[in-house]
């Protein structure tokens, strides 16, 4: 009986480790290679996608979707200095829409991915992101580069947050939230 729970909980995790790594793909294209004009020059589509797998993904999972697709899409990038910084920041960026979702587990009013709680979570994330950057950028150059980047940080993480909803919107439409939950649920039935 204990090695077809195994075997079972096992699928699960494959499963998971597919639809995660699925997920830090989607971040590395969409973090290195769609650009989207922005006032100081453009920004990206990544955070959108971060923001995706943080509302939809396991609590482990969503982490590291988040920290090894931001970490590959700088190295891809041409940014290598910039890797560990991201990796850190983008695996932050998840932690308010985690607290959030194991807070309102159970809630019905929570099984789409555009909920208001989701939509709230944007500002602490957005909050990670300039705080987390401005960090980084001290560190790596200097303060006055860090207090420059303020506003591009602020701009990609509106047009991440714009991207969010949109993408949410649409797979809300399809329940996509639910058919990916059936992982959790599947999960804990087998333990």
């Amino acid at each position: 009986m204990e090695k077809r729970i195994n075997k079972k909980y096992a699928g699960t995790r494959v499963l998971l480790l597919v639809f995660s790594a699925m997920f830090a793909a989607m971040i590395t294209v969409t973090t290195a290679f769609v650009k989207i004009p922005a006032p100081l020059g453009y920004a990206h589509a990544g955070d959108s996608v971060i923001y995706l797998a943080a509302s939809v993904l396991p609590v482990p999972y969503g982490f590291a979707a988040a920290s090894v697709g931001g970490a590959l899409a700088d190295l891809l990038a041409g940014y290598p200095q910039w890797a560990l910084p991201t990796a850190i920041i983008k695996a932050l960026n998840v932690l308010p829409f985690v607290l959030i979702r194991l807070a309102l587990k159970n809630s019905p009013k929570f099984k789409k991915i555009i909920a208001l709680p989701n939509i709230i979570m944007l500002l602490p994330t957005t909050l990670v992101t300039v705080a987390g950057y401005f960090t980084a950028n001290s560190i790596l150059y200097d303060v006055s580069a860090a207090w420059a980047e303020i506003l591009p940080n602020l701009i990609q993480a509106g047009v991440g947050a714009m991207l969010f909803i949109v993408l949410g919107a649409s797979l809300d439409t399809i329940n996509f939230k639910e058919k990916l939950n059936f992982l959790e649920r599947k999960k804990s039935h087998e333990e």
